[in-house]
């Protein structure tokens, strides 16, 4: 069984168990990768740019275009990272929290009770596109395309092949790019704005890497925060005691988010290119390797969490790596933890219980990339 088979992909926690103890690093067959599963080597390769190079990126089949951040190091990284901190400041999220709980609140009344309800198509999906797109400055409307658009570039689409994905990706590409003479000439206090008009070093970026910031932008704003959502949703029904210890508890809610965060993470590796050779646990890693960074089996490591394979929402120390590490740090993290913990007060003011339906689960088609595409459950209100 090679790293990117679907039965893996379909439930991996038990793989990366038997990895982490049996191969913690093992090149896998088909792909000539190498695996890398401990929390301890996960961490230290996200710290160590120099030697784990994020232009694997660039050269990895998940990704169709180059786009920048994701695939820089420092010294460019640096100076663009300044650039897109400067967009998700808490003054930022402060004046977007009010549009966050309409729109959420908004959604979230038109749920059915009684009867099932596809929360992905419904609510998970919709809400954070809604957002992005507000902040973005893009009519709502193009809500479809956003995500049509979104799923394309991050291989979480039906399509099973580059060829398939370029057409939504260029369209998207070429999207953003008519965007820029408007928001250079009338720029306004949305988030492309400040990029076509932010400088590095001086001088303005490309309209090329102006389109790739735009296109990351947008799946940094809506991909994780769909998957955490959905996935801490679909535990909930699972685990019926998860709901009512949140509705009796609502200090408990950030708890929940951290550790769906941690227990089923919506990012579940990152590729990084091996800059050097060196030795990791007995394998020989080349100058030139790609290497899998399996942050979802990190999370999990017993070597650093207490009864890992437990969702629990009193755990202590929750120092997940969903999110990344070092200076890869996520930048739509706070965005997506502020749109989790309004929606799920939301929901947990408006619904006793959550269930799962009879009708079957989608999960989103990717390896990559863990959620729903469908997810259909029943609540019912108090």
């Amino acid at each position: 069984m090679h790293f990117y088979d679907p039965d893996i992909a379909a439930d991996p926690y038990p793989h990366y168990q038997h990895w982490r103890e049996q191969q913690p690093v093992f090149r896998d067959e088909t792909s000539g990768q190498w695996i890398i599963s401990r929390h301890a080597d996960v961490v230290a390769a996200l710290k160590n740019p120099q030697l784990f190079s994020s232009s694997a990126f660039a050269q990895s089949e998940q990704s169709a275009v180059t786009l920048p951040l994701l695939s820089d190091d420092p010294p460019r990284h640096t100076q663009l990272r300044a650039l897109v901190n400067r967009a998700f400041t808490s003054r930022t999220l402060k004046q977007i929290e009010a549009d966050v709980v309409r729109l959420s609140n908004s959604m979230i009344a038109a749920l059915p009770s009684g009867e099932p309800v596809d929360i992905a198509e419904q609510f998970t999906i919709p809400l954070p596109v809604a957002v992005i797109a507000q902040m973005m400055g893009i009519p709502v409307a193009r809500g479809e395309d956003f995500k049509r658009w979104s799923d394309a570039l991050t291989g979480t689409s039906e399509a099973d092949d580059m060829e398939s994905r370029m057409p939504d990706i260029m369209e998207m590409a070429a999207f953003f790019s008519s965007l820029i003479p408007e928001r250079r000439a009338n720029p306004g206090q949305d988030l492309i704005s400040q990029v076509v008009n932010a400088e590095v070093d001086g001088e303005h970026m490309s309209d090329e890497d102006i389109a790739g910031f735009c296109m990351l932008l947008l799946i940094a704003g809506n991909e994780t925060t769909t998957s955490l959502l959905s996935n801490l949703l679909h535990h909930a029904a699972s685990n019926q005691g998860v709901w009512q210890q949140l509705r009796d508890n609502r200090d408990g809610i950030d708890a929940a988010i951290e550790e769906i965060l941690r227990f089923d993470a919506p990012v579940q590796f990152v590729f990084r290119t091996v800059m050097e050779d060196f030795t990791l646990h007995g394998q020989q890693l080349s100058a030139g390797d790609i290497a899998v960074l399996l942050m979802g089996s990190a999370n999990r490591d017993s070597d650093h969490h207490e009864t890992p394979e437990q969702f629990r929402l009193d755990r202590k120390q929750n120092s997940h790596l969903t999110f990344g590490h070092g200076i890869h740090f996520c930048i739509g993290a706070p965005l997506g933890r502020l749109e989790a913990r309004i929606a799920l007060e939301s929901m947990l003011d408006r619904f006793s219980s959550v269930h799962h339906a009879e009708q079957a689960n989608e999960r989103t088609h990717s390896q990559m990339l863990r959620g729903f595409h469908h997810l259909w459950l029943e609540f019912k209100t108090a």
